[in-house]
């Protein structure tokens, strides 16, 4: 129930010409070229920004319009955003009209206030130098990352989907990242193609690819991942280290 939910929230603030691009993990929409000047139109797009918030998942248990209302920092961050939001394109109707394309990025420094507590603790990944396997005719190439499949599963897009094995055990929780490396180079990441992950440069030239087994959370933004892969991943220093480097990108429905 909870993600029909969700799904038929966002199709309520798709249709009124605002969106999520997940590949971006930001929000898009048009509007007036002078839009710090229209007082109508900002009001009119603060009521649609807080109706996609409560469909957007922070984690498996809050929404982004929960974290905001307890984030000072981050009702900053939209309050200026939304003011002087960046300008990706611009579009002419036949008519004259004017409208510039605008986005609003959901990441930041103002995440660091939503990042999950979190008592799992992940194995130790010290650093170990790669030697590869010589019983084989040809060497083993170390995998550089992880894509995730998640499309066909129910999987809600959020800010922090954590990776699960079948046992409800957590693989990769972002309360365990360094906060610094996820300030910098975010948490994981979105395609809509697998063609579109691959051409990442953050994974690398060999990533392992997943299809995950289910969707779970009470928002369906955490996945399930085979117990074969789990155990790759598990048994490879090289594998858990890419792992809390956050190198994952989850293909989803688009």
């Amino acid at each position: 129930m909870a993600h029909f939910v969700l799904t038929f929230l966002f199709a309520i603030t798709s249709a009124e010409g605002i969106s999520v691009d997940w590949s971006e993990q930001a929000i898009h929409f048009y509007g007036p070229v002078d839009i710090a000047l229209d007082t109508a139109y900002t009001n009119e797009l603060n009521s649609k920004l807080n109706r996609l918030f409560a469909a957007i998942p922070l984690d498996a248990n809050r929404t982004l319009a929960d974290a905001v209302s307890s984030s000072r920092n981050a009702q900053e961050y939209f309050r200026s955003t939304i003011s002087f939001p960046q300008v990706v394109s611009t579009r002419y109707s036949t008519s004259g009209e004017v409208q510039n394309e605008y986005v609003i990025p959901l990441t930041g420094p103002f995440i660091e206030d939503f990042i999950p507590s979190s008592q799992y603790t992940p194995k130790s990944t010290e650093e170990k130098s790669y030697e590869p396997d010589t019983s084989s005719t040809l060497p083993a190439i170390p995998v550089t990352g992880f894509i995730i499949d998640a499309r066909g599963t129910g999987f809600s897009p959020s800010i922090f989907p954590r990776l699960m094995d079948s046992e409800g055990n957590v693989i990769l929780d972002a309360g365990t990242i360094d906060r610094n490396l996820l300030l910098e180079k975010g948490y994981i990441h979105y395609a809509y193609s697998s063609r579109a992950a691959l051409q990442s440069r953050e994974l690398g030239l060999n990533p392992l690819r997943i299809i995950a087994e289910r969707a779970t959370g009470n928002n369906q933004c955490d996945l399930v991942i085979p117990s074969a892969d789990v155990e790759r991943i598990s048994e490879s220093p090289l594998n858990q280290r890419l792992l809390s480097e956050c190198r994952v990108i989850i293909v989803i429905d688009k």
